[in-house]
C-alpha cells in the first residue's frame, strides 16, 4: 500500500473516532450526574419523612383534645366525665330508719390525661372531685403506668380499678343504670374499686380477656398499720361474636388473705384486729349522709373470699346482662361459725332507635349507645328502655345472737325501670324509678320501703 494512502486511512479513522469517544465520555458523566441527583432526592425524602415524624398533630379524638407525634410514639388526650344527679325518696314503712335524704349531687366530676409514651407504654392519671352523696376537694381516681410491649400481654401498676368483673369494669360513663347493682358494689369494694393500689398482669384479645391482680389499700385510706393484701382475678370469653349477636361469659374472684391491721403487734381474740363488713345503699347516691340500708356490721376476720359469675348477650337491639355473687368470711375465732352471703342482679335494655352496644375487647365490656342520628341534625338521638332487678342477702343465721355467730345484715331487693337518652355522642340523660324493700327477719321494725326517682345529666369526653 502506498504510504500516502495509509496515512489518509489512519487520519480518517482518527477523525471519525473522535466524536464517538467524546460521546462516550459525555454519556458516562450524565450517568454519574443522574445517580447523584437520585441520591440527593432520596436524602431529601428521608429528611422530609424525619421532619414529618418529628411534628406533632393536634385533633379531637372522639371529642377529646388529643396531641400526638406523627410516629405514634407519644400521645396525650384530655378526658372528662361529669355526672350531675337529682334524686327524690318517697319512704313508706318506717320512714325514718334511716331517713333517706332527697337532693342533688355531683356523682362524678373527673378530669385527667391518658395516652402513650415511647410507643410501648400507656398511662392514665385522673382526679375526681365528686363522690357518693358528697363533693370532694379532689382525689386520685386512677394513676397507673402500663407496659404494652408484650401484646397480647400487659403489665399495669399504680392505683386504679383492678379487673374484677363485667359490671365492675364497665366504665362509669357507659353504665346502663345510674348506680351499679348492690351485689356488684359489695363485691368490688372489698379488694377492688377505684383508687386501689395494685399491680396486674393482663391478657386481652378480640374474644378473650384475663386479669390477675395483687391489691392493697385504697389511696388515702387511713387507720391501718399494715395494708390489706389480696388477689383479684377475672376471666372473660366471647363465644358468640357476629354482627347481629354477641354473648359474653365472665367469671371472677377476690381473696383477701391478709386484712389491714388496725394496730401494731398481734392483739388477742378479745380485741378486734381486722374487722370486715359488707354493706350497700339504696342504689341512688344523692344522700349526703350516705346511709347503708343493709349492713353486716364489723366481723373479726382472718380472710375474705368472693366468687362471681356474670354474662351478657346482645341480639340486634335487645341487650341482657346478669350476675351472681357469693361472699364468704373466715373468722379469726375458730369457735364461731364462718358466715357467708350472696347477691344477684339481672337487667335488660331495648334500643328504640336501632343502635347497639359496641363490644370493647380491651376491657371485655359493652359501651353505651352512639346515636345514628343526633339531635338537631336529622334525628332525635338514641333512646333505650331499661329494667333491672337486684338482690343482696346479708343475713347468716340472723335469729342467732351476734355473740354466737349470727349476722343480721338484712335482705335488700330493688327493681328499677327507666330510660336513657343520648342526644349526641358524649351526652346522656337517664331517668329511673326504683322500688326499694329491705327486710330484717330478726327486727321487722327496722324494715324499709321507699320509692326512688333519679335523673342523671352526663357529659363524657
Amino acid at each position: 500500500m502506498d504510504k500516502s494512502i495509509g496515512h489518509a486511512v489512519l487520519a480518517g479513522v482518527f477523525l471519525f473516532g473522535l466524536p464517538a469517544a467524546a460521546q462516550a465520555q459525555t454519556d458516562s458523566r450524565v450517568t454519574v450526574l443522574e445517580q447523584e441527583l437520585h441520591d440527593i432526592r432520596a436524602q431529601v425524602a428521608e429528611l422530609k419523612k424525619a421532619q414529618g415524624q418529628a411534628q406533632s398533630k393536634v385533633g379531637l379524638d372522639n371529642g377529646r383534645l388529643t396531641v400526638a407525634r406523627a410516629n405514634g410514639r407519644f400521645t396525650l388526650s384530655l378526658r372528662a366525665l361529669l355526672q350531675y344527679d337529682m334524686g327524690y325518696f318517697a319512704q313508706g314503712k318506717n320512714g325514718t330508719v334511716p331517713d333517706l335524704s332527697s337532693g342533688t349531687n355531683f356523682r362524678r366530676a373527673q378530669i385527667g390525661v391518658v395516652g402513650t409514651a415511647f410507643r410501648d407504654w400507656s398511662y392514665n392519671f385522673t382526679l375526681d372531685f365528686a363522690g357518693n352523696g358528697v363533693e370532694k376537694s379532689g382525689y386520685i381516681y386512677s394513676a397507673y403506668l402500663e407496659y404494652d410491649g408484650l401484646k397480647p400481654f400487659a403489665v399495669r401498676i399504680g392505683a386504679y380499678t383492678p379487673p374484677q368483673g363485667l359490671e365492675d369494669q364497665t366504665g362509669s360513663g357507659d353504665l346502663l343504670f345510674n348506680e351499679r347493682a348492690s351485689s356488684v358494689d359489695a363485691a368490688r369494694n372489698t379488694a377492688g374499686a377505684p383508687s386501689r393500689s395494685a399491680v396486674s398482669l393482663l391478657l386481652a384479645g378480640d374474644t378473650y380477656f384475663a386479669g390477675l391482680s395483687y391489691t392493697g389499700n385504697k389511696v388515702g385510706d387511713t387507720g391501718a398499720f399494715d395494708e390489706q393484701q389480696a388477689l383479684v382475678g377475672r376471666l372473660a370469653w366471647l363465644p358468640v361474636n357476629t354482627s347481629d349477636a354477641k354473648w359474653l361469659l365472665d367469671g371472677n374472684f377476690s381473696h383477701v388473705f391478709k386484712l389491714a391491721d388496725k394496730a401494731p403487734g398481734n392483739p388477742p381474740l378479745t380485741t378486734t384486729l381486722s374487722p370486715v363488713s359488707f354493706s350497700a345503699g339504696p342504689e341512688l347516691a344523692v344522700d349526703n349522709n350516705g346511709p347503708k340500708t343493709v349492713n353486716t356490721g364489723n366481723i373479726d376476720a382472718s380472710s375474705v373470699t368472693i366468687f362471681g359469675a356474670e354474662s351478657a348477650a346482645e341480639f340486634h337491639t335487645l341487650f341482657l346482662q346478669g350476675g351472681w355473687f357469693h361472699y364468704a368470711i373466715a373468722r379469726r375465732d375458730p369457735a364461731l361459725p364462718d358466715p357467708s352471703f350472696h347477691g344477684w342482679y339481672a337487667l335488660a335494655t331495648w334500643s328504640l332507635t336501632g343502635e347497639t352496644h359496641a363490644y370493647d375487647p380491651a376491657t371485655a365490656t359493652f359501651r353505651g349507645l352512639k346515636p345514628l342520628h343526633g339531635l338537631g341534625s336529622d334525628g332525635f338521638g338514641a333512646w333505650e328502655l331499661k329494667a333491672r332487678y337486684s338482690s343482696l342477702d346479708l343475713d347468716d343465721n340472723p335469729l342467732t345472737a351476734a355473740a354466737a355467730g349470727g349476722v343480721a345484715g338484712g335482705v335488700q331487693n330493688i327493681w328499677t325501670l327507666g330510660t336513657n337518652w343520648y342526644p349526641t355522642n358524649g351526652i346522656r340523660f337517664a331517668f329511673e324509678y326504683s322500688n326499694l324493700h329491705v327486710h330484717h327477719v330478726n327486727l321487722p321494725a327496722s324494715d324499709i320501703s321507699a320509692d326512688e326517682f333519679g335523673l342523671r345529666t352526663q357529659l363524657s369526653l
